[in-house]
């Protein structure tokens, strides 16, 4: 939603390929159609005299749709430290200072993170019944970092334990051990993405770090059980975490059968 013309030529000429910039008026067109769906992304522009309009637009977007990726156009020479403050605390995953030099780059990265963040956040909720509030950060953290190659030492550090303690917390809940369960969550964000108009397998693929559309359809086909046609065809996010209850009711009930107390034998 940017504030003026010149605002819109800029956004059109460092937008990705095949994406579309649709400028809107004010905050009642732009939910209007968030709430029609189509739209990946949203830019508002803040500071100067249409700041506080921007920030209005920002909380209401963000407060109707928080799953939605919300990004501010900001002028750091113009805008008051302050305005910045209040961006901040509207609910943006990212901030543009348009003065950047590299500026395709720098949109395009704060896009994919963007977004990322938001698929992310679809994801933990829709699996909030399978994944134990203990293990929702570390659930959370993988999936926000699936574009990273996560060591299990590393993430084991992150929450100030040992790769063995990680490992067995997880297993305990019926989860694939660290590696496995690493996998799965970016696997669920690659599903997510993928349902998302103007991606491909290989820009997913690009994005979270794979070696190519190839090895993530692979990937895919030996987690989720299915090719990538027949996964987006009914919704690869669906078919995913479909495919990872499964894997976890699996690993729990084989978990259960294993403790309980082997039958006597009859005298």
């Amino acid at each position: 939603m940017p504030a003026s013309s010149s605002t819109v030529v800029r956004l059109r000429a460092i937008a990705p390929p095949r994406s579309t910039v649709m400028p809107f008026h004010n905050e009642m067109e732009l939910l209007e159609a968030l709430s029609r769906g189509g739209i990946a992304l949203t830019v508002v522009e803040a500071g100067g005299t249409t700041h506080d309009l921007a920030v209005r637009a920002l909380r209401r977007v963000h407060e109707a749709f928080p799953q939605h990726p919300l990004i501010a156009w900001c002028d750091f020479d113009k805008i008051e430290s302050h305005q910045l403050l209040d961006v901040a605390r509207a609910g943006v995953q990212d901030i543009i200072r348009r003065e950047f030099d590299e500026l395709r780059y720098a949109f395009a990265r704060i896009i994919a993170s963007a977004t990322q963040r938001a698929v992310s956040f679809q994801i933990a909720a829709a699996l909030q019944d399978t994944v134990p509030k203990s293990l929702c950060p570390v659930f959370e953290y993988a999936l926000e970092h699936a574009d990273e190659r996560l060591e299990r030492e590393a993430i084991a550090a992150v929450f100030g334990v040992s790769r063995r303690t990680l490992h067995d917390r997880l297993i305990a809940h019926g989860f694939p051990p660290t590696r496995g369960f690493l996998t799965w969550c970016r696997l669920l964000v690659a599903s997510a993405l993928l349902d998302q108009p103007g991606h491909t397998l290989d820009s997913v693929a690009g994005q979270l770090d794979y070696p190519d559309g190839g090895v993530l359809g692979n990937s895919l086909r030996r987690y989720a059980g299915a090719g990538i046609n027949r996964l987006r065809h009914g919704g690869a996010l669906e078919a995913t975490v479909a495919a990872f209850r499964e894997s976890v009711a699996a690993a729990s009930a084989n978990l259960h059968r294993d403790s309980l107390p082997a039958p006597s034998s009859a005298d």
